[in-house]
């Protein structure tokens, strides 16, 4: 993009004060700095964008944290309940089936 499109008047101008060869050296002087004004804004702007992602993945892992710890709490009390659910009727099998052996044993041992 050259100065010349953006303003033409102001270019005559510093045009005929500066001359063809000012002129081009003006030019030239802006799009370098134009170019590094750009670089640091686009560096500024990385390194701002890095710092806020490391904010927000360690924001993510702390509440990743959290919620594998509330987790890992619900499923070893879920774990035990089921144990003791599973214990229980274990148990109520259990004693049925003595009950039913000892009803046959009655039944095959009576006179």
């Amino acid at each position: 993009m050259a100065l010349e499109d953006d303003c033409p008047a102001d270019t005559e101008t510093i045009g005929r004060a500066l001359g063809s060869d000012g002129t081009q050296g003006l030019v030239t002087l802006l799009e370098s700095t134009r170019t590094e004004w750009s670089d640091e804004v686009l560096t500024a702007a990385a390194d701002r964008f890095e710092r806020r992602l490391g904010t927000e993945m360690s924001a993510l892992r702390l509440e990743m944290s959290r919620d594998l710890s509330a987790l890992r709490v619900d499923v070893a009390r879920d774990t035990a309940a089921l144990r003791v659910e599973l214990l229980k009727w274990s148990f109520l099998f259990w004693v049925g089936q003595v009950a039913t052996m000892a009803g046959l044993l009655a039944l095959m041992l009576r006179p």
